[in-house]
């Protein structure tokens, strides 16, 4: 949510509503911050040519982009290498 723009006070909220969980602004700058590195490597590395398993799922979410609502895609896609 970060990476599209989502606003740190717009992802409490979502938190809030879908678990029942206070995180402050702050908080959440803290975490992202704390992991955007990380989210980065994962991106960079090699991939390896197959994958005998591989998961797809999908999320929407209302993101705000130039000062308009629309709902965006954030695909999550696993690939399970069995060897190794």
């Amino acid at each position: 949510m970060y990476a599209m723009g989502v606003r740190t006070r717009a992802m409490g909220d979502y938190v809030q509503e879908m678990y029942a969980m206070e995180i402050s602004p702050a908080e959440i700058s803290r975490i992202t911050d704390r992991v955007l590195r990380e989210v980065q490597e994962g991106r960079n590395r090699p991939l390896e040519t197959v994958y005998p398993f591989v998961f797809l799922d999908c999320m929407f979410f209302k993101v705000r982009v130039n000062g308009s609502v629309e709902t965006r895609a954030i695909y999550n896609i696993l690939g399970v290498d069995i060897e190794g």
